[in-house]
């Protein structure tokens, strides 16, 4: 960065970054929602201190290897690089950039960004990977009974919303009769999308409305595959 910011501006600016992009999510590659995870667990965690998932737990495997490929990579450096690639992607980012908002870095599950979909061909998975409660919840308004029918992977709607800790959404859909224990192809559930994922908010309330934990294939609960900052909420 040509800049010199102090620990203080640094942080502050990495934190406006991140939350920048989600308004970028969908314009974006699978490759470049990793870099950007694996950017963002370095500059907040540091260097990868968990084993690597079990070979069943595709989504989790890739974002421990963009993590786990930086090494030792400071902190420091990883937000330098994380605000380098969002300033290269969009260079205007800090006029819009909102300040104090929470900031976004859901992507073990990667949206479909080969082809951008109009509004009128997107699905109830599409409009969930956009985080639109509107849209969600007209179309499962009209159509309820796609709230447990599974995806790619085996993942139902409430896995994807989980995966991007939108509580709101996973409220919509359980109201509208989610399987709030359904399990993917891996045999994971929406509690352990968003314990893996970090999502505080999400895995509070799951827990509060009966999220049980179940052993996906590789016999780990969602408290063995969540964030180590939220293992004492279990």
């Amino acid at each position: 960065m040509a800049e010199k910011l102090s620990t203080s501006e640094l942080e502050e600016k990495f934190s406006r970054a991140a939350n920048h992009l989600q308004s970028m999510v969908s314009k974006l590659d699978s490759t470049q929602l990793l870099e950007f995870y694996g950017l963002y667990k370095q500059a907040t965690v540091g260097p990868c201190n968990t084993s690597r998932p079990g070979w069943l737990q595709t989504q989790a495997k890739y974002k421990w290897d963009a993590w786990n490929a930086l090494g030792d990579l400071s902190k420091e450096d990883a937000m330098i690089n994380y605000i380098e690639i969002i300033t290269k992607l969009d260079p205007n980012w800090e006029q819009n950039a909102q300040v104090g908002s929470k900031s976004w870095i859901a992507v073990s599950t990667l949206p479909n960004t080969d082809v951008m979909l109009s509004d009128k061909d997107k699905t109830l998975l599409d409009w969930i990977k956009d985080g639109n409660g509107k849209k969600v919840e007209e179309m499962l308004t009209k159509n309820s009974f796609t709230v447990n029918v599974p995806g790619k992977d085996g993942m139902t709607p409430i896995h994807w919303a989980a995966d991007r800790g939108y509580v709101s959404i996973i409220k919509s859909l359980i109201e509208h009769g989610a399987d709030i224990n359904a399990q993917d192809d891996s045999g994971q559930t929406a509690l352990h999308y968003s314990a893996s994922c970090g999502h505080k908010e999400a895995v509070k309330y799951l827990l509060s409305i009966g999220a049980k934990q179940i052993e996906d294939n590789d016999g780990c609960t969602p408290k063995d595959v969540a964030d180590k900052d939220l293992i004492a909420m279990f």
